[in-house]
């Protein structure tokens, strides 16, 4: 089975794309309510594949995917989606920047 997380810190969010990728595709989900937290969770257990808001407390998304690829983790190569309302074409300029 495969195991995603979901990271966002909307609870109605993080239930929306829990259920319906349960549902669609059968695989295991973590949740985290925030970038911290859920780089913590990267730092312990390998994903397939990670969904990740933007605009977050603690950590934005763009930090979170910027920590989990350049430091020595299970999921340094895990492909990423950041879902966001909140980005810009200043902010998409800087993410592409950083390959994000």
């Amino acid at each position: 089975m495969h195991k995603i997380l979901v990271i966002d810190d909307e609870p109605d969010i993080i239930q929306i794309v829990s259920e319906l990728i349960e549902t669609k595709f059968s695989c295991g989900i973590d949740t985290a309510t925030n970038g911290l937290d859920g780089f913590l969770m990267t730092q312990k257990e390998k994903y397939d594949v990670i969904l990740t808001d933007h605009k977050m407390p603690f950590m934005t998304g763009a930090a979170y995917i910027i920590a989990t690829r350049t430091k020595d983790t299970p999921n340094k190569e895990t492909p990423m989606i950041m879902l966001s309302g909140f980005i810009d074409d200043e902010m998409r300029k800087k993410l592409e920047f950083q390959n994000v």
